[in-house]
């Protein structure tokens, strides 16, 4: 039975399968790739998805969608005619298809996938999209963030060649950027950032603007059916400038016929806000990757929006080089998933292959600020650290006389907890505890598959734990108790590894016969070894592991 990677995109989908060695891109029902991720219902009531619904965008745009993966995980609703459809539902309609169109080409059931998402998605989009796969029939246990897939196809085409490399991932509603490091066919992400709400329907909204603007046209006052002609024809525009200097839109509304000529230096004055937006996250990559642009060996952009000019030249001067061109960016995130479906399915050709992956978003709980009287953040885990990860710390009464813990997870990166991801909580009964004196640790666990185990030990010595599912978690019993065991086995750190107590110790006993001025040098590279410790990040304890292990053997001991 075949496992496909799927990449579930804002405005195409496609689907990809690891077969007889090689990855084989799914052809749908009309001998295409790509099936436009647009749905309409019919003068029958009658569901329709892909090209036909995109078609039918301009000609019933009351009873036709698109563009809802931006909305995965939100309360909006969608207006089809006389029903209300939310994202997940939405989604799952396209996923059915490409489900159906999958098992027609391959010629044998399917029942499992892989399915790519942004990197910046959160729990609650994630839930949705694994909630939109259960509604289409497809069992789906895991996720990629679509950076990881694009990088996987990158390696493979290359040959699974040591490196690290930026992933610009642009398509029509979110935008990534991941910076990936692989080291004897381990595939590590070291950063993740992104936009969940900027992508090539940006620039369609930048085109339709200035038409207006330079046509004197109310937009919001136009009927659906003519914004439906403006925006389609604005989107064409911006597709022709991909090949060509200059563009003409034109659009007829109400029996008159409006024009404006557009290039790609006008494009580039009307995006100006679009680009700003495009730095921040790849700034933000960078940093929190502690990578600079000198070592980075590769950039890579997918996603169809990186086909415009105007990106690729927006990048090339912010990053002072040009990017990698040599796999397709419309096709790398479904052919990344395929793989790692494959990866999945143990296959043999990819047996020594492994994909690590990071927490987007920090973890932490709400803590009592006394300067301040309000609850702010106390962050366990560090967004970008690798997972599985565990992580601990220790906590004081507020007041004295306290006798009960109340933990509140959230995720997010504000330091006001409201305006974090609200995960879950426990509440627990103490002995009485003076002010400022250690009233309980707390240690959070969490894993790939979005099982965050919470471990509570309060002053008396008890220990309580609880674990926080996502809402669409579809393991077993036995499933999970087994990935909990693995977890159990995280709460070592690495600092009590036996290799890096080794190299601690050298560089110790090499500290006790320095000289003062060399002791100086021991010391710093000691603490930032022992740094890279508690940041749980391989890339940068391998770095500062080489380092060290360097230095003391350059000195001789």
């Amino acid at each position: 039975m075949a496992v496909i990677g799927i990449d579930l995109g804002t405005t195409n989908s496609l689907a990809v399968c690891w077969k007889d060695g090689k990855k084989i891109i799914i052809k749908n029902s009309l001998g295409d790739i790509y099936t436009p991720s647009a749905v309409s219902i019919d003068d029958n009531g009658e569901i329709i998805v892909g090209k036909a619904a995109a078609q039918r965008l301009v000609s019933h745009p009351k009873v036709s969608v698109s563009e809802f993966k931006r909305y995965m995980g939100t309360d909006i609703k969608f207006r089809l005619g006389e029903n209300e459809y939310s994202p997940e539902e939405l989604s799952s309609f396209v996923l059915r298809k490409i489900k159906q169109d999958a098992e027609a080409f391959l010629g044998e059931p399917v029942e499992e996938a892989i399915i790519s998402v942004p990197a910046y998605f959160d729990d609650n989009c994630r839930n949705a999209t694994k909630l939109a796969a259960k509604l289409s029939g497809l069992n789906v246990e895991r996720l990629i963030n679509e950076p990881s897939a694009a990088a996987l196809a990158y390696i493979e085409k290359n040959r699974f060649e040591d490196g690290t490399y930026m992933i610009v991932d642009f398509g029509g509603g979110t935008l990534d950027i991941s910076i990936v490091d692989t080291f004897d066919s381990v595939i590590e992400i070291l950063a993740v950032a992104g936009n969940n709400q900027l992508g090539g329907k940006d620039f369609n909204d930048a085109i339709v603007d200035y038409f207006c603007k330079e046509n004197n046209l109310d937009f919001e006052s136009l009927s659906p059916e003519s914004r439906a002609i403006i925006y389609k024809n604005a989107e064409q525009c911006k597709m022709a400038l991909t090949d060509s200097s200059m563009s003409v839109m034109i659009a007829n509304i109400d029996g008159k016929q409006y024009s404006v000529a557009l290039d790609n230096n006008r494009l580039i004055k009307i995006s100006a806000d679009i680009f700003n937006k495009i730095s921040v996250p790849i700034k933000k990559a960078l940093h929190d990757s502690r990578c600079s642009v000198d070592e980075i060996d590769d950039i890579i952009l997918v996603g169809g929006s990186c086909h415009m000019p105007v990106v690729k030249a927006f990048i090339k001067k912010l990053m002072d080089r040009h990017a990698d061109n040599t796999i397709n960016p419309d096709t790398a995130i479904a052919v990344g998933a395929g793989i790692f479906g494959g990866i999945k399915a143990r296959k043999q050709e990819l047996k020594d292959i492994i994909l690590t992956d990071i927490c987007p978003f920090s973890l932490g709980i709400a803590v009592f600020e006394q300067k301040t009287n309000e609850e702010i953040m106390e962050f366990l885990i560090q967004r970008n650290t690798s997972l599985p990860t565990s992580r601990i710390n220790v906590f004081n009464a507020v007041k004295d006389g306290q006798d009960k813990i109340h933990i509140k997870i959230y995720q997010g990166e504000s330091i006001l907890p409201a305006k974090n991801l609200f995960l879950g909580e426990l509440e627990i009964d103490c002995p009485k505890t003076k002010k400022d004196d250690v009233i309980c640790s707390v240690r959070l666990t969490y894993d790939i598959n979005g099982i965050l185990v919470v471990d509570v030990i309060t002053n008396d010595n008890k220990n309580y734990t609880k674990t926080i599912l996502s809402k669409s978690n579809q393991f077993t019993e036995e499933q999970l108790n087994e990935c909990i065991e693995k977890l159990n086995a995280l709460k070592i750190s690495p600092l009590e590894e036996e290799e890096n107590k080794l190299l601690i110790s050298r560089a110790e006993a090499l500290y006790e016969e320095a000289l003062p001025d060399e002791r100086e040098i021991i010391k710093e590279y000691l603490l930032r070894f022992k740094k890279s410790l508690q940041t749980n990040n391989n890339h940068e304890i391998r770095n500062a592991y080489s380092t060290l292990e360097k230095m003391i053997d350059e000195w001789g001991y």
